[in-house]
């Protein structure tokens, strides 16, 4: 049987997400990526905007209203954030512990396996983040700031189990994360509607052997949150809105069969969803006692295959 080294499984599983970036489950075209549809809306909105302005609308003093509406709600906004970091310090012990518990107490059963440090800890695309592989404690600081037309950018800690069996071992698989973070969603003020909106969702997917494309990984997934605005349209002001996350969540996969021999990997993730049109977000898992955390992966043998 030929033996997969984790630098092989680290290279095999960076191509399929990158590869996987390239294949949004949803696309929409984004005009400033269209010279077309850019210079259509651009032509439009001279054309909306002459009209105003010929029938009386100080379109300067307008613009200038909407620029302090979208000052005031900004401060707003900052001033929840600064609320849910300093509840994020009081918090982070007893969210920690709650998870951990969850942990130990699989941990403790007698048919249960449990791997409780990364190989891997790994953010797409490629983001500065700080993070540690630690026995029962590992953690990520993960922040996406942009204006950018849609993405799925995540970070994921990635575990594995070489199985020593000789025949299929069936097996029942769990996961505990956390995450405490700040999501905000900005739609400015246009003369067409503008839209923003960001999501985040816990993930727990696994595959044997190397994984093979951009389909070969089935996930387990839980909503934590998300935020979106509309605004503009000629008269409508713009809008910003935000929400605190403060979840511990729990995740499985049930009845995987695991070849004879296999190495099994194990991916739990954070991942964001965003898009913006002519807006912009901030997924914040970063900044103060904001993080994720996964302290283990347990499983448990549904069948007794023979040893190799």
């Amino acid at each position: 049987m030929k033996r997969i080294s984790k630098a092989e499984l680290k290279k095999a599983i960076l191509a399929v997400e990158a590869e996987r970036a390239k294949h949004p489950v949803a696309f929409r075209p984004d005009p400033a990526q269209h010279p077309r549809l850019e210079k259509s809306r651009r032509a439009s909105e001279e054309m909306v905007s002459g009209f105003l302005r010929e029938a009386g609308l100080d379109m300067e003093k307008f613009q200038a209203l909407q620029e302090r509406h979208s000052v005031q709600l900004e401060r707003m906004v900052a001033k929840h954030k600064t609320d849910a970091l300093r509840r994020a310090a009081r918090q982070k012990d007893t969210l920690h512990s709650s998870v951990l518990g969850q942990s130990e107490a699989f941990q403790s059963l007698d048919d249960f396996f449990s791997l409780d440090t990364p190989f891997l800890i790994w953010t797409r695309p490629l983001l500065p983040t700080d993070s540690a592989a630690v026995p029962l404690g590992s953690w990520a600081k993960f922040r996406v700031t942009t204006s950018e037309y849609q993405g799925t950018p995540k970070v994921g800690f990635y575990f594995y189990w070489p199985s020593p069996f000789s025949d299929y071992a069936v097996i029942n698989a769990a996961t505990f994360m956390s995450a405490t973070g700040h999501l905000k969603s900005h739609a400015p003020w246009g003369i067409w509607p503008n839209t923003s909106w960001v999501t985040a969702t816990a993930q727990f997917g696994l595959w044997f052997g190397f994984p093979r494309d951009v389909a070969s990984t089935s996930y387990a997934s839980e909503f934590l949150g998300g935020t979106g605005e509309y605004g503009g349209g000629i008269f409508i002001p713009g809008d910003t809105s935000a929400l605190s996350i403060s979840a511990g969540v729990g995740l499985s996969k049930t009845m995987f069969a695991v070849p004879p021999g296999s190495v099994v990997v194990f991916e739990v993730a954070l991942q964001i969803e965003y898009e913006n049109n002519d807006g912009d977000i901030d997924a914040d898992f970063e900044s103060g006692d904001f993080r994720i955390t996964c302290p283990v992966v347990v499983f448990s043998l549904l069948n007794s295959p023979p040893m190799a």
